[in-house]
């Protein structure tokens, strides 16, 4: 008359997890995630410096170019920790800059406040006037790294490696 429900089967052909097992692997991967988030949140702030600090290289070369390629003085101008400007001076050094383009920092990465505010160069690609050292230009990133591109007065541009401060 009543039909009893099945709701679990003694049959041992049925299958399915158990709660237990079902915790066991929550764990295992809670476990590794712990381990794996922190040294991929570091890889990416990491990214974003090295991205930064490439990109604030090739602006300087870019504006060595716009020297070289029209014989006439182009250079780099940080108006602010964030931005650098690429800019093409008037050759009868009557006008203002000619803007000619822009590098925006990503958040959270500045430009130091030390670094210089203008390089420039002449048509032969030499850093104009001539420094008596190499231009550093020194790129913060998060917890203490940093990277700096060097401006030699020649105008060769290179890049160092990311670093860390108080660390050599």
């Amino acid at each position: 008359m009543f039909r009893q429900a099945r709701f679990a089967s003694s049959d041992p052909h049925d299958r399915g997890f158990s709660v237990i097992e079902m915790a066991v692997v929550l764990l295992i991967i809670a476990v590794v995630a712990a381990f794996v988030v922190p040294q991929v949140v570091a890889y990416m702030r990491s990214y974003r410096l090295g991205v930064a600090a490439r990109n604030v290289a090739t602006a300087v070369q870019r504006a060595r170019y716009l020297a070289t390629s029209n014989n006439t003085r182009a250079g780099i101008s940080v108006a602010e920790l964030q931005r650098v400007d690429i800019e093409q001076y008037d050759p009868a050094e009557a006008g203002a800059a000619q803007n000619k383009g822009a590098v925006r920092l990503p958040e959270g990465i500045t430009i130091a406040s030390d670094a210089p505010r203008q390089i420039s160069f002449d048509g032969r690609g030499v850093v104009t006037p001539m420094p008596r050292e190499n231009a550093a230009i020194r790129i913060n990133g998060a917890n203490g790294y940093y990277q700096i591109v060097t401006v030699s007065p020649t105008g060769q541009v290179t890049l160092s490696g990311t670093l860390q401060e108080g660390k050599s």
